[in-house]
C-alpha cells in the first residue's frame, strides 16, 4: 500500500507502528467479530492508509519524486532515468489539472489504493459510475502521455 509513497524506511516505521498500536489496543479486539488475522490487517490497512495520507499530501510531490528516484536501480541507464523521473512529473502535473472529483477519485483509488466501494459511498455514486471516471481518466492520461498511440501501434517508449 505505500509502493511509490515512500521510501523502505517509512515502510519500517509504519510496521513498527502497526505492532505498536496493537500492542495498545489489544483490549478492543473482540474474537467474535472477526479473526485475530483479520484486525491486525484492518489496523494494517489504516495505518498504512494514514502515512500514504501523510507522505502524499499537497506539496509533498516533490519528496515523493526523491522517493520515486532512489528507488531507481542502479542497471537503468541515464537516459531511462531521465525518462522515468519526467513521466513522474508528467503524472502529477496531469492529476493536479485534473477537475473535481476526476483528481480526488484518481489520488484515493491510485495513490491511497482506495476500493471502488469506498470511493462510491464517500462520493454518492455508483460503484460503475466511479469506474468509468477512473477509466476516462486513465485514458486522457495515456493521451497525455502520448502513450496511446503508442499501445496502437504496439510500441513502447519505456515509460
Amino acid at each position: 500500500m505505500l509502493s511509490g509513497a515512500g521510501s523502505a524506511e517509512d515502510v519500517e516505521e509504519c510496521v513498527s507502528d502497526v505492532f505498536l498500536a496493537a500492542w495498545h489496543s489489544i483490549e478492543s479486539y473482540e474474537e467474535s467479530r472477526a479473526s485475530f488475522r483479520t484486525w491486525l490487517l484492518v489496523l494494517s490497512k489504516y495505518k498504512a492508509l494514514d502515512l500514504s495520507r501523510k507522505l502524499l499530501r499537497p506539496g509533498a510531490e516533490l519528496m515523493m519524486l526523491r522517493d520515486v528516484e532512489s528507488t531507481i536501480q542502479t542497471q537503468y541507464s541515464a537516459e531511462q532515468h531521465a525518462l522515468s523521473r519526467e513521466s513522474a512529473r508528467e503524472l502529477i502535473e496531469f492529476v493536479k489539472m485534473m477537475g473535481e472529483p476526476d483528481r480526488s477519485l484518481f489520488w484515493r483509488r491510485y495513490f491511497y489504493y482506495e476500493s471502488l466501494d469506498e470511493l462510491a459511498m464517500m462520493f454518492g455514486l455508483t460503484k460503475k459510475a466511479i469506474e468509468s471516471r477512473l477509466y476516462r481518466c486513465r485514458t486522457a492520461l495515456k493521451q497525455a502521455l502520448g502513450l496511446a498511440d503508442a499501445e496502437k501501434r504496439g510500441i513502447n517508449h519505456g515509460r
